[in-house]
């Protein structure tokens, strides 16, 4: 698959979001998880899921953002946790991970206080398992992540505040999918190849949120 699919796929998801949430769009992370899951389904065929549960990012100079509150997943005032992306078929060998608010760490981090001490990070993460989650338990992970990387574990509070999310907002979510979509497709000139040798199965994002519901 070629690598710009990605990038306008990422591209139309965050424009969208920004739009909508244009002061709490660093916050969104699982906004980003669902509509982006969705239209990566959308788009390539496949299923995609959103993901929700702890994470920790390399800030540089030994400094960690840690986002490891499990207990907010029931806390009505929220925490600190992530979302993000997996692929749920077994369609290739390893489960993939994509991070669309990966461009946004930098400023999450400067404004919670952690501070940034690296290059301006990736506008989004996305391959195999593997090469993107840093292996290691929540209690021996390392100080410091190689580039492109970053420590991510599920939780059971996560996956069910994540189906509470979807059952909850589920129109919101498909509005905005819907709308990240016809941005995907203006943004395709008719003679573009970048879905080539075939555009796949167009299912609607409406089917993509209740199948995960």
């Amino acid at each position: 698959m070629p690598l710009s699919v990605r990038s306008l796929i990422a591209d139309c998801v965050n424009q969208v979001i920004r739009q909508h949430y244009p002061e709490q769009y660093q916050s969104l992370c699982h906004v980003y998880a669902i509509v982006g899951s969705n239209l990566i389904s959308i788009v390539l065929d496949r299923v995609y899921r959103p993901v929700a549960g702890l994470a920790a990012v390399d800030c540089g100079k030994g400094r960690l953002m840690c986002m490891m509150d499990n207990a907010a997943f029931t806390n009505p005032a929220g925490g600190a946790y992530h979302c993000w992306i997996e692929s749920a078929d077994d369609l290739i060998a390893e489960r993939e991970v994509v991070d669309l608010t990966f461009r946004h760490n930098h400023e999450y981090a400067e404004k919670n206080g952690f501070g940034w001490h690296r290059e301006l990070p990736p506008d989004y993460l996305w391959g195999p398992q593997s090469s993107i989650v840093v292996k290691a338990s929540p209690q021996a992970i390392p100080k410091s992540f190689p580039d492109g990387m970053v420590w991510l574990c599920e939780t059971d509070e996560g996956w069910a505040w994540m189906m509470r999310q979807l059952a909850t907002h589920q129109n919101a979510f498909v509005a905005l999918t819907a709308e990240a979509y016809k941005l995907f497709q203006q943004s395709l000139t008719p003679t573009s190849t970048l879905l080539a040798p075939a555009a796949p199965h167009i299912a609607t994002p409406a089917t993509v949120v209740m199948a995960a519901l």
